[in-house]
């Protein structure tokens, strides 16, 4: 499929109010309603749009940490590999774990009441596994940018 300027704007648009009605969508896109649905449950068949969810503040639920651990796993055996990411699985406080090019590394999102349960999830789940080799943490202080999505006023132009 390929995407033309009014699904750009379909798209852009949900991705900053995902629940935005198909009228005001079709009226931001300058189309009216039912080919506005059609585009959309098209971009969705298609794959283009993956989900929809609420960002939820973690802090008023006494979330106070967050974290990225860069972990190094003791093996690259693929039994060594999958039983650490079973691990990480499990755990419901390990919010994303992303494994990068060169050696096993992973680089994992953490979250955490407090830095006593942090050390819980360190110490008691990864460490305590007997897969981890290594894990450098770094506990995030300030949040200067977080964008979510994707810039789609340069998709496709580079």
């Amino acid at each position: 499929m390929n995407l033309d300027s009014i699904d750009m704007v379909i798209l852009g648009n949900l991705q900053q109010h995902g629940r935005m009605s198909n009228v005001h969508l079709a009226k931001k896109a300058g189309i009216s309603a039912p080919p506005c649905l059609r585009r959309f449950k098209l971009m969705e068949d298609q794959g283009f749009l993956q989900g929809y969810h609420a960002i939820v503040n973690p802090e008023l639920l006494g979330f106070t940490i967050k974290a990225f651990c860069i972990v190094s796993l003791v093996s690259q055996a693929t039994e060594t590999v999958s039983s650490f990411l079973k691990i990480v699985e499990r755990e419901c406080r390990i919010r994303s774990c992303f494994s990068t090019s060169g050696n096993e590394v992973f680089i994992l999102t953490v979250i955490a009441k407090d830095l006593k349960s942090y050390e819980g999830i360190l110490h008691g789940t990864l460490q305590s596994s007997g897969f981890v080799s290594s894990i450098a943490s770094y506990i995030l202080l300030n949040k200067h940018k977080d964008e979510f999505g994707l810039p789609l006023e340069i998709a496709g132009k580079l």
